[in-house]
């Protein structure tokens, strides 16, 4: 991160993403929501007073959310290539705009509500979407602002997943890294979001101390915890059966 950070060629939200992965890589037992909040967060904002005239706390906020959606496209990349499913970050309000088109909801949904396009390659070299993931470092990031996009999405059949780190924690407590879910016996209203109303198709954290769903939810939708370095995790697992039936429709 030091160097990158020293090279004006180079976006912040990409110097972000790219020390993510690297500890993820070097420390796959790790909490990878803690890496984020704990390691890479504070790295950054101390080396960016080194070598850029910014306010690290608002640099922070702009390219972070970008960082974390460009980390989602490039560990997942590789893993679903084989499968035909393409994930692609969403970073110019264009290229959200044109997605949502694509799904046939560009007059319903406003064009700053996706941040992760799902593709799958059809025979022909053609690709149709097939989903998009919102993206949240933590669930303080307004969340019920993607419900309405989430909702059109799922009426059309698309995958409309939550993935989230579950960021959060308390500077003037143990400042322990538990997230906001809450549990299945003392739910927040981000964990309601899910297992009552509904909103997404699951909810999968890579924060370890957020608590899973356990049995039926009374939405059939469920929060899980995957661990990023075991891959496939349940999120990569459950887009890939979403693109079946796709696969078969786009081959007949």
């Amino acid at each position: 991160m030091d160097q990158a950070l020293r090279d004006p060629a180079v976006k912040n939200r990409e110097v972000i993403a790219e020390t993510f992965a690297f500890l993820l890589h070097n420390s796959p037992k790790a909490n990878a929501s803690d890496l984020w909040h704990h390691v890479v967060y504070r790295l950054y904002c101390r080396l960016l007073n080194r070598y850029k005239p910014q306010n690290p706390n608002q640099s922070w906020v702009r390219a972070s959310g970008e960082a974390l959606e460009l980390f989602v496209e490039h560990w997942y990349s590789g893993l679903l290539e084989p499968y035909g499913i393409d994930i692609t970050a969403l970073i110019s309000r264009e290229s959200k705009r044109r997605v949502l088109v694509e799904m046939g909801l560009g007059a319903e949904v406003g064009d700053s509500k996706l941040d992760v396009a799902l593709y799958l390659r059809a025979k022909n070299s053609d690709r149709i979407v097939i989903g998009g993931v919102h993206v949240k470092a933590s669930l303080a990031e307004r969340v019920s602002d993607d419900v309405p996009a989430s909702r059109a999405m799922m009426r059309k059949g698309h995958f409309s997943p939550l993935w989230t780190l579950d960021v959060k924690s308390f500077p003037d407590g143990d400042l322990v890294n538990r997230g906001e879910l809450g549990t299945p016996e003392s739910p927040s209203e981000k964990r309601k979001y899910i297992e009552e109303h509904g909103e997404f198709d699951n909810c999968y954290s890579a924060n370890s101390r957020s608590v899973a769903s356990k049995g039926q939810t009374r939405s059939g939708k469920r929060i899980y915890t995957i661990n990023l370095s075991e891959q496939p995790d349940q999120f990569a697992r459950d887009l890939i059966s979403h693109a079946r039936p796709w696969k078969k429709r786009g081959s007949s």
